[in-house]
């Protein structure tokens, strides 16, 4: 396998994941996210929602190729829409559907819409940030800890009441200073029995939006490229591209999808190609890149494209869950892990 560049030479012809931006809206002010105070970091923010014909145009292409398309990164995809999101995705048939959220939203009919029969695979991410009520409170500002913790735990008994093979669901946590080291390896325990997947991700500051927190200090000489120009492109409300998926302020765009340009012809286009050969000759000419920080957590061979493969070749693992929390109707919100387990 190759160090850096293209995987996979189909990924050549177009991505393995293509992110979608189908809002940049959201209910909860995360103290890691631009949103806890969205006008300081983006002055002209505005609130918008991807038009459904856009997201049916995204849909057909992507539904052409052996990739996945994820909603992410800006807002949170359930607030509105979703459901006739989903169901079209589904229907076309691509490979795999995916998203992320903060959970508080997983239920109802948007329980439903992911449930459906569908040879897709579908994988469903939920941010937590925290083991504990009270870290977690302190973190996902306006999230409610119980009724997430509720969704996750119906969501996973329909999924395996329904034996729903394709659909796995994984959670995630930020490594910053405000969750330690007990913390992480107690979320890890005790999540990694009831999900599919645990992700433990590393802190970014979003291009210099969010504060700087020291995290990890040791000093990387030599600077690699960046996985994210060879494995992805993010599409926006509005149909701009994008090829940074944390970029806020829109100056990373290498086109519009619309009646000339698709998205394989944004991806194969003189644009993106310099912009690779910028990262494998280690000029990182673009603005964006020759100031990022971030890039020194963004691993190669530890990027999300793994995730996903793990999350479904494990077979070691299927959808059975193995705490009796989740065969019983558990109230949470009198059940919840608080600062007393610690040890």
């Amino acid at each position: 396998m190759k160090e850096f560049g293209f995987m996979e030479k189909e990924h050549e012809d177009f991505p393995p994941i293509v992110h979608v931006e189908t809002t940049n809206v959201c209910n909860l002010r995360c103290i890691h996210c631009p949103h806890n105070d969205i006008y300081a970091a983006v002055p002209d923010y505005s609130p918008e929602y991807m038009p459904m014909e856009l997201w049916k145009t995204i849909v057909d292409e992507v539904s052409q190729f052996n990739g996945a398309l994820r909603i992410t990164p800006d807002g949170e995809p359930m607030l509105k829409n979703f459901v006739e999101q989903v169901d079209y995705a589904l229907t076309k048939g691509v490979n795999t559907f995916t998203f992320n959220t903060h959970g508080m939203f997983l239920e109802k009919q948007n329980l439903e819409v992911l449930l459906q029969p569908t040879e897709t695979k579908v994988v469903v991410e939920v941010s937590l940030d925290g083991f504990f009520k009270q870290t977690y409170e302190g973190i996902r500002l306006r999230g409610d800890y119980n009724r997430i913790l509720g969704n996750i735990f119906k969501f996973i008994r329909e999924r395996d009441r329904r034996k729903r093979d394709n659909v796995k669901l994984m959670v995630s946590i930020v490594q910053q200073p405000e969750v330690d080291d007990e913390e992480l390896y107690l979320f890890d325990k005790f999540w990694s029995q009831i999900v599919d997947k645990v992700i433990i991700r590393n802190y970014v500051d979003t291009k210099g939006l969010t504060p700087k927190k020291d995290i990890d200090s040791r000093e990387i000489e030599t600077r690699w490229p960046c996985l994210v120009v060879f494995t992805r492109m993010v599409v926006t409300y509005d149909g701009r591209v994008r090829f940074c998926p944390d970029d806020w302020q829109k100056s990373t765009s290498m086109g519009k999808i619309d009646g000339e340009n698709s998205l394989q012809r944004i991806w194969q286009s003189s644009e993106f190609k310099a912009l690779r050969q910028s990262h494998l000759d280690g000029s990182f000419a673009h603005p964006t890149c020759k100031s990022c920080t971030d890039w020194k957590v963004i691993r190669w061979g530890k990027d999300y494209t793994t995730a996903l493969e793990k999350v479904f070749n494990d077979n070691a693992k299927q959808n059975d869950s193995k705490l009796n929390i989740l065969n019983n109707n558990v109230d949470t919100y009198r059940w919840t892990p608080d600062l007393d387990m610690k040890s």
